[in-house]
């Protein structure tokens, strides 16, 4: 995934430093100048080369301290969005998604208009990604990953992460509605009835089309039954036989209504 984008910048990058401003969109930061002496170029250069080497063989604190030494040699900041993103990827490489995710941040905070930002974007939401517990755990992780995802989906449409960036918030947002689920038939079984619609509604809503939608509609008309509120429970049951008009919880949530239906 990474070498989808690297493969162009890190190229100009190591070539000259002028050619850094691929990482600028539309030249060095504010308050800098266009362009700066060859042999300024050669040492934080040299540095950001030694950097990789080291982050190439696994050595991140050392890769690291490598990337913020090129800060020291870079009065014009040519390096600046390029050793940002490089520190956010150390720690992503290392598995230390938390600081990774504050780098990528910092990143997007510092140059929100920069030609990188779709892959920090990324990044991001694979940070919490990587953290997806299993469902019946904390569903942060994924709800980040999903904000994240969906961010990158709205305001870069067409990056060369957009396949995997939805593939990811497909699987994210499953895993949410399976956390809300298991809530659900918690209150569910515990005869907290409007508590329960509520996640099951949440779930229909929000995370549309999931593969248990047929069950979660029939948990939801059979909890407006128990509930008493029996037109929510017939336009529930009317939404599960149109888009599921021959699975078994279709026939089951008639069944179930008809008995419980006061009759005149």
């Amino acid at each position: 995934m990474r070498n989808k984008y690297y493969a162009v910048l890190l190229v100009a990058a190591l070539t000259a430093l002028p050619a850094c401003t691929v990482f600028q969109w539309g030249g060095p930061a504010k308050g800098t100048k266009e362009s700066a002496p060859a042999a300024a170029a050669s040492q934080p250069e040299d540095i950001f080369k030694q950097g990789e080497g080291l982050l190439a063989k696994g050595k991140y604190d050392e890769a690291r301290k490598k990337y913020t030494e090129i800060r020291e040699h870079d009065p014009e900041k040519y390096y600046d969005a390029l050793v940002q993103v490089r520190l956010g990827d150390s720690y992503y490489e290392e598995a230390r998604y938390a600081e990774a995710e504050v780098e990528y941040n910092r990143f997007l905070e510092l140059h929100p208009k920069n030609k990188a930002a779709p892959y920090v974007l990324y990044q991001v939401g694979m940070c919490n990604f990587k953290q997806i517990d299993l469902p019946a755990r904390d569903p942060s992780f994924a709800e980040n990953s999903v904000t994240a995802f969906q961010k990158l989906l709205d305001e870069f449409p067409g990056n060369p992460y957009e396949d995997e960036a939805k593939e990811k918030l497909r699987l994210a947002k499953a895993d949410i509605a399976q956390h809300e689920f298991i809530v659900g038939s918690y209150y569910y079984k515990k005869d907290s009835y409007k508590a329960a619609a509520k996640r099951f509604k949440g779930i229909i809503d929000k995370y549309p089309g999931s593969k248990d939608e047929p069950k979660v509609l029939y948990f939801l008309t059979d909890s407006y039954i128990r509930m008493g509120d029996f037109d929510s429970a017939k336009n529930t049951l009317a939404v599960l036989y149109q888009q599921y008009p021959n699975n078994q919880f279709a026939e089951k949530a008639k069944k179930k209504l008809a008995e419980k239906i006061p009759q005149k």
